[in-house]
């Protein structure tokens, strides 16, 4: 009776052992990079989604006829209802209106002026309106109700990049139930469609912006971050503070969301619709995980 195995059997044996081997360590490899990518996938899908529902909470507080397309490069902008398939403008931006204000039961949501003004040459409204501080705002016109569509200029109906805002007129706050017009320039029509804004916003990718910009000193930001720039008056001249084309260092900016590897905004079917494509690497290895996801904003 034979007791040991010859060498050929061990050599086998040996054989068939490191297949095995390697094979379980690519299916658990597999598994791994499986398992990565998942979890990878759910973050990236809570964050962004996070992201949009802020932006959607935003744009709801737009004012409609504001909402525009800018392409720094060229330094050009159109109305976000006017902006033709084949037209790609990368940076997304509004006015909202006072918000917090509105939040506090402080106006009802646009400004009565037909009700408010008898003396036409004075141009001072009795509202329901106490302001909260004391921050520069402004009277916008608002536009027609369905899409916010203006029958002036757009180009200069709110001041966007340099532009004139003859749509848009500084207040001054005398309380406690009493707002005066002090531009220049009138408003031409009197009646309930003018908003009380306080800022301008803008959503951009790293990529489209200036990055040495001192509003963004020390947020680490990217080719692919996304930012939301706020507190800036375009109908006072200003731009968002990290404008290519801008023409000083207004407003602030934080930073939404990273691995962003787009973002754009359309309009379809009378809604606004907000896209973000993201794009990751997987943490030491080449697999890659994207995907896109919209928002709808009425």
């Amino acid at each position: 009776m034979r007791r040991s195995f010859t060498l050929m059997e061990i050599i086998v044996v040996v054989v068939i052992v490191s297949i095995l081997s390697v094979a379980t360590f690519k299916a658990l490899a597999t598994i791994k990079i499986r398992s990565l990518k998942a979890k990878e996938m759910t973050r990236l899908s809570l964050q962004s989604q996070i992201v949009l529902d802020a932006l959607a909470q935003r744009l709801r507080a737009r004012i409609p006829a504001t909402v525009i397309g800018y392409d720094p490069a060229s330094g050009s902008f159109r109305y976000i209802w006017q902006i033709l398939p084949n037209q790609t403008y990368p940076i997304l931006e509004w006015i909202g209106f006072d918000e917090e204000n509105l939040s506090l039961g402080m106006y009802s949501g646009f400004v009565d002026m037909k009700r408010s003004i008898t003396d036409y040459s004075d141009y001072s409204l009795s509202t329901d309106i106490t302001l909260s501080d004391l921050r520069p705002r402004a009277l916008i016109f608002a536009g027609s109700f369905d899409q916010g569509l203006l029958s002036e200029d757009m180009q200069n109906a709110f001041g966007w990049h340099g532009k004139r805002s003859d749509q848009a007129f500084d207040v001054r706050s005398h309380p406690p139930h009493t707002i005066t017009i002090t531009d220049s320039v009138k408003p031409k029509w009197i009646y309930e469609k003018y908003y009380l804004a306080k800022s301008a916003y803008a959503v951009a990718r790293g990529a489209d912006i200036d990055k040495n910009a001192a509003c963004l000193q020390g947020l680490d930001v990217d080719s692919d971050t996304l930012l939301l720039f706020y507190d800036y008056r375009p109908w006072r001249g200003q731009t968002f503070c990290a404008d290519p084309k801008g023409n000083g260092q207004s407003g602030k900016a934080s930073i939404l969301m990273r691995h962003v590897a787009g973002m754009s905004a359309i309009v379809r079917d009378g809604t606004l619709r907000i896209t973000l494509d993201v794009n990751e690497s997987l943490r030491g290895t080449r697999i890659g995980v994207h995907f896109s996801k919209m928002k709808v904003v009425f």
